[in-house]
């Protein structure tokens, strides 16, 4: 049987070469394997006609999300509500301009208040989780995601997020988030998402989202793989495979 604990969301994150897709996809299959304890070449990774992801190989209940980025990608599972992740690798951009242009008002203003060699953090941190509310509501960042609030963190740097934290959806009714949980439905209405970023720094930023009343305090348990050692290819000497 998988080794998925029950009511939480499992982040599989591997390296993965630049962004050639079809590499991610295979590396975070085969991360995806040893971490839930199946059989090397079980898990199966095909899309729906809306292109969500959808994995075979680890029987029904679960949602799925998968990102990749320049060097970063993840794959998460979960069995408390519709799932979204998001993985950057933090990197030079204008974050002051892409903030003011994509970003409320608010937003913008909070990553100009970072010092200057903070706002790229900034930047992909607030990116990150739109793209991951965006992939949980299954709209990506159509829609008006990039207005869709972003969660800013009570203290910069920014602590490692272990569980999912509520915020009512845009334009709640007060008494949001007392509706049923809904099984596999990416389009019925939700009143709540939640968020959490499990890591945030140089090296890469990661943020998850997921939907319904389930996924409130829910656990996140990010299971970082290296990637498989490879062994060297077309070396004619013992001395080539050690210079």
């Amino acid at each position: 049987m998988p080794r998925l604990l029950p009511r939480r969301i499992t982040v599989v994150v591997t390296p993965t070469p630049a962004l050639d897709a079809a590499a991610s996809r295979a590396a975070l299959l085969t991360a995806a394997t040893r971490v839930c304890g199946v059989a090397p070449g079980s898990l199966r990774l095909r899309h729906d006609h809306l292109g969500r992801p959808l994995l075979s190989g680890l029987g029904e209940g679960l949602w799925v999300s998968l990102s990749h980025g320049r060097g970063l990608a993840a794959l998460a599972l979960s069995d408390v509500g519709p799932v979204g992740v998001d993985v950057e690798v933090p990197r030079r951009v204008a974050a002051e301009q892409l903030a003011a242009r994509w970003f409320p008002a608010a937003e913008a203003a909070w990553v100009r208040a970072r010092p200057e060699a903070e706002r790229d953090l900034a930047f992909f941190w607030l990116w990150t989780h739109k793209e991951a509310m965006g992939k949980a509501y299954g709209t990506g960042l159509d829609s008006g995601g990039l207005e869709r609030p972003g969660p800013l963190p009570p203290r910069w740097p920014p602590a490692p997020g272990r569980r999912l934290r509520p915020l009512p959806a845009p334009g709640a009714p007060p008494h949001a988030g007392t509706e049923p949980p809904v099984r596999h439905s990416v389009t019925a209405p939700h009143a709540w998402h939640s968020v959490t970023a499990p890591f945030a720094g140089p090296g890469g930023v990661l943020a998850v989202a997921a939907l319904g009343p389930r996924a409130r305090g829910a656990a996140v348990d990010v299971r970082l793989c290296p990637a498989p050692l490879r062994r060297p290819e077309h070396l004619t000497s013992r001395r080539e495979a050690t210079t």
